[in-house]
């Protein structure tokens, strides 16, 4: 952070990002992975409303920071991540979220635009209440947030939150609603929602990742440096533990697998409110050996582990578009899914994995079986590669530009 600069170092931006985490900080899902790379598409046409990591950054002002060397505009609402990763907060992030864009609005729409972006679905009643010269929404998943909420208590409210949203959403009139999830999902979306939706069109848009970060190479060298040489078959699962991520049936499908190899090894990246239920779980089906639980970890090392690992597993009962999925498929990863968003697009039964159809462990464990089959070159699987080419933040800005025209620079005048 440079507060020392003039004002005139930073251009004008051309819109608002309002993220509910920091894009400086540690991507801990796919909203903060999203933010990062608009922000590497895009620099500083985007000044940014969001959470602070760090303590040096003035809280309810704008402030000109540093975004890879350049000036770029920032808005810190304040901190209020948990220091315990392993507990959900005792008053839900959506809260106090929203509770701090309304404080802080006012102030945030000093600057000079009244072009905005957010993919925060608990903030659109506030923004409605203020006028838009141009506004790109994006859905960071199709699932009912509260519905599937991490607080049960609150689950009751999903359908009530869930018209609310879209009610919101049709009154803002966006000019662009984009959708963290596959064509097919999306579809089936708006047709379960045509009479709230009315004529909004919403475009499938997946969650990209970092060619420069996440990239093949055969393991040896990644395993040996972990000490996963001596482990068959390699799994790894990223993301929250949280009920949602289906995490007891990836447990269940190694204690099947214990029976038929001598050392399958599953790996957690990520951590989260159900890490001590997951603790458990392992210990009652006595795979303390074979499971390990690494906690969040940064984007290198995530790559490392996968690079390492023979296959990576999806077993979440829901989905938005999963971003470390994406990051497999870059890595040349052979995936084993249940049946949720973003899995038709990005696995082929028998090509570069399985998708399995029901929860059954025996099941999804015969499909661990039966990946470890399919083809590789040195440990990578070419038809993984392909897929994932789409998927490259090398491709966000010509993409996002297509489907909302603030963001099109062919369109931008001098200012």
């Amino acid at each position: 952070m440079d507060n020392e600069r003039r004002q005139d170092d930073a251009p004008r931006p051309r819109a608002i990002y309002i993220s509910p985490g920091d894009p400086w900080g540690s991507p801990r899902g796919g909203q903060t992975a999203f933010a990062k790379q608009a922000l590497e598409a895009f620099g500083n046409s985007f000044a940014v409303a969001s959470p602070a990591e760090v303590d040096d950054v003035p809280v309810g002002r704008w402030t000109l920071g540093d975004w890879k060397g350049a000036p770029i505009w920032r808005f810190n609402i304040g901190s209020y991540a948990p220091r315990n990763k392993s507990r959900a907060p005792l008053i839900p992030r959506r809260v106090v979220f929203r509770a701090l864009i309304k404080k802080y609005l006012p102030e945030i729409r000093k600057i000079e635009t009244r072009n905005i972006f957010c993919d925060s679905p608990e903030i659109l009643g506030v923004l409605k209440k203020y006028q838009w010269e141009s506004f790109c929404y994006r859905f960071a998943g199709l699932n009912n947030p509260v519905e599937f909420s991490r607080y049960p208590r609150l689950r009751f409210l999903g359908d009530w939150f869930h018209r609310r949203m879209l009610t919101n959403l049709v009154d803002l009139k966006p000019d662009s609603v984009l959708a963290a999830a596959d064509k097919e999902t999306t579809a089936q979306f708006i047709q379960e929602n045509k009479t709230l939706l009315k004529d909004l069109t919403v475009v499938s848009f997946p969650t990209r990742f970092d060619p420069t970060v996440f990239y093949p190479t055969d393991g040896s060298e990644e395993r040996r440096e972990l000490g996963w040489e001596e482990n068959y078959p390699r799994l790894i699962v990223a993301g929250r533990l949280s009920w949602i991520k289906g995490w007891d049936l990836a447990l269940e499908a190694v204690a099947i697998l214990k029976k038929i190899f001598p050392s399958p090894k599953l790996v957690f990246v990520g951590d989260g409110e159900d890490r001590s239920k997951i603790e458990k779980r392992i210990r009652e089906l006595e795979i303390q050996n074979e499971v390990q639980i690494e906690g969040f970890l940064p984007p290198r090392e995530v790559r490392r582990r996968l690079a390492a690992a023979d296959l990576y597993l999806i077993s979440s009962l829901r989905e938005g578009w999963s971003v470390a999925s994406t990051e497999a498929l870059a890595c040349g990863k052979r995936l084993v899914a249940t049946n949720v968003s973003g899995v038709s697009e990005t696995v082929v039964d028998g090509k570069n994995g399985f998708i399995v159809g029901n929860r059954d462990a025996n099941a999804f464990a015969q499909a661990i079986c039966d990946a470890l089959k399919i083809e590789t070159k040195n440990g990578v699987n070419d038809f993984s590669l392909k897929i994932s080419e789409r998927f490259s933040k090398t491709r966000l800005a010509s993409d996002w530009a297509e489907r909302w025209e603030t963001l099109d620079r062919a369109t931008w005048r001098d200012d």
